[in-house]
């Protein structure tokens, strides 16, 4: 971090202690992944909402993990979840199935697509890559919403890099 440090000093951008550590927390942040969870649910609709989730993350817009984990309390998956820094949840019909699992197990911040909202209907919507692209497209749509704390993460990472 010492080099992180010297690289914002010569670029006058660290000018006291709390800046620094506000810096080194941006940076920081910056390497948490996005979560992507899906219902993956026996219906049509909950097949659609597991392949936009494993889209996703062939995509690397996320990183797909495992809802029976957050379910089931299994530790390593549940420090996943805690540590990410955004988690998306897709979830195939209106009972919002993973939306209440992850609820349920304490994570209350999460960007939500239901792909009902999206024309996709349980029990009346075979799968088409049509249909799975359409999911992908509305999940990039949330994921590509940045909030000013992020921009100022990417504009950081981008300081650092010119820096070097």
């Amino acid at each position: 971090m010492t080099c992180i440090k010297a690289a914002f000093c010569a670029l006058g951008h660290i000018g006291s202690v709390n800046e620094e550590k506000e810096i080194l927390s941006a940076i920081s942040a910056a390497k948490k992944p996005t979560v992507v969870y899906a219902c993956s649910g026996c219906s049509d609709a909950g097949e659609i909402a597991d392949r936009v989730a494993r889209q996703l993350s062939r995509d690397d817009a996320a990183q797909m993990s495992c809802l029976a984990g957050i379910g089931g309390r299994v530790k390593s998956l549940m420090l996943k979840a805690e540590n990410a820094e955004r988690i998306l949840v897709v979830d195939g019909c209106p009972l919002n199935c993973a939306a209440h699992t992850l609820k349920l197990a304490g994570f209350n911040n999460f960007e939500h697509l239901e792909l009902h909202k999206i024309g996709i209907r349980k029990g009346s919507c075979p799968v088409t890559d049509e249909k799975i692209s359409a999911g992908v497209k509305a999940a990039k749509k949330i994921l590509e919403s940045e909030s000013n704390a992020e921009k100022l993460t990417a504009n950081l990472g981008e300081a650092l890099m010119t820096a070097k």
